[in-house]
């Protein structure tokens, strides 16, 4: 800082007085006229200076805005939401129910027996060409569901092929294995006579269900039908000595 004496109105020496006027100043200004009063200009105060703002209050500061705004919205959310649970809750005062009770479920029947009681319907023994033996069963059927029935055999041993089965289909009042009333079907089915299903070498005879000789009719329930069965020894001198052995199977599926 400098000082600045101004003089007015004469010298300093031979005894003239003097006025000088000292003021503090913080640039060079120019020198005055002589007869002229400079007045010094009016320097405002200097503004005090801001303190600097941390920089995590001027982070604060900027994220306010955002974080109001997100204030808002999920205070609507939520008032939004209060009122959804609140409009449920007004509903759910009013109910009305029906109820269907009493529903029941059940499976068909697929049924099929014969009087045979395990006993054995055809023996031979000892026999020779011509010789014959002769059968009647009667194969019932108690299902509940309508079904197809297919017959036939498993057969073992050699003398088979030698042997001539005849099965025909009828009714018989007789008790087994007798066919002492037994009646042929008026029906000739295969075209070798009345009730007639099979004419040929028992070895032949179909031997599962898919081969099966089918029933020539839908078997309801309580339907019965017999079966004649007649095995001749055929004429051929191979068949000495020879065996073979049958078990005839009827199978129902329901259609």
């Amino acid at each position: 800082m400098k000082r600045l004496l101004i003089v007015i109105g004469g010298a300093v020496a031979g005894g003239s007085v003097a006025v000088a006027v000292s003021r503090a100043v913080t640039r060079r200004r120019p020198a005055p006229r002589s007869g002229l009063v400079v007045v010094p200009a009016q320097i405002p105060p200097p503004r005090p200076t801001a303190e600097p703002v941390p920089v995590a209050e001027a982070l604060a500061r900027r994220r306010r805005p955002w974080f109001s705004a997100r204030r808002i919205l999920l205070t609507l959310v939520v008032l939004g939401t209060a009122g959804v649970v609140a409009g449920m809750g007004s509903y759910s005062a009013f109910s009305s129910t029906t109820t269907n009770t009493g529903n029941a479920f059940a499976s068909g029947t697929v049924v099929i027996s014969d009087n045979d009681s395990n006993g054995a319907m055809l023996s031979l023994s000892n026999a020779k060409p011509g010789d014959s033996s002769t059968g009647c069963i009667k194969v019932t059927y108690t299902g509940s569901l309508n079904a197809a029935v297919r017959m036939y055999a498993t057969v073992t041993g050699t003398l088979a092929q030698y042997l001539t089965l005849t099965v025909t289909r009828g009714t018989n009042s007789s008790s087994y294995p007798s066919c002492a009333a037994f009646s042929a079907d008026a029906t000739d089915y295969i075209g070798a006579g009345a009730g007639i299903v099979y004419n040929g070498n028992l070895s032949a005879f179909a031997s599962t269900w898919g081969t099966g000789l089918v029933d020539p009719t839908s078997w309801n329930q309580n339907d019965a039908h017999s079966y004649k069965f007649v095995v001749t020894v055929q004429d051929n001198n191979s068949a000495q000595g020879l065996s073979s052995t049958a078990s005839f199977t009827w199978e129902a599926r329901n259609n």
